[in-house]
């Protein structure tokens, strides 16, 4: 059942990816932009993180979202759509993204590769080493998950540190950046309402 989950939440996921890139309409496009994030929210929440797809919900759904939609309906008509790609752009993406799919199965290659070489037992007879070595890695990384590695509060501790390995400066940075870019829309838009009264 978890599978059936899995793949048809990533199948909704590629469609909502297809929507955005392909859309004519900004407004639409940001819409399928906003299924994607809720269905990347979705996947984190069915691999047990779910502090991060809590921070996924507030901080790109709850903000960025809602500002990118803002920005859509201050600075562009509804109604109106975007001129199509050029062949040219066609070849660009369609470069770019056979590229990244590429590097991703070549990553995925070598980790799948990593992770069989490290459960072989060694050729010298050694199972008993092997085995203990992954039992160990095993209980290593449990302890690391119930030792709080990765719990909410040490999340939280480490998103308000504003020391050099904390996330406080970046967000501030990112609040005011934000924040420029939704007056620099809001200018725009009242620029084009004045040109055309």
């Amino acid at each position: 059942m978890r599978d059936l989950f899995f793949y048809g939440l990533s199948a909704a996921l590629l469609g909502m990816a297809v929507i955005t890139v392909l859309a004519r309409n900004l407004f639409r496009a940001a819409l399928g932009l906003l299924g994607v994030l809720v269905g990347t929210a979705a996947l984190f929440l069915l691999l047990q993180a779910e502090m991060v797809a809590l921070v996924q919900v507030m901080v790109y759904i709850g903000g960025i979202m809602i500002f990118v939609l803002y920005a859509v309906l201050l600075t562009s008509e509804l109604g109106g759509k975007m001129p199509g790609p050029s062949p040219l752009k066609w070849v660009f993406g369609l470069a770019v993204a056979g590229t990244a799919l590429a590097f991703l199965v070549d990553l995925v290659h070598k980790a799948h590769c990593t992770l069989a070489a490290s459960l072989m037992p060694a050729a010298d007879g050694a199972n008993d080493a092997a085995t203990g070595a992954v039992n160990a890695a095993a209980s290593s990384g449990a302890t690391a998950v119930s030792g709080g590695v990765a719990s909410m509060h040490s999340l939280g501790l480490r998103l308000l540190d504003a020391g050099p390995n904390g996330f406080l400066v970046p967000f501030e940075l990112i609040s005011v950046l934000l924040l420029a870019a939704m007056v620099g829309a809001i200018a725009l838009a009242r620029h084009d309402t004045r040109e055309g009264a």
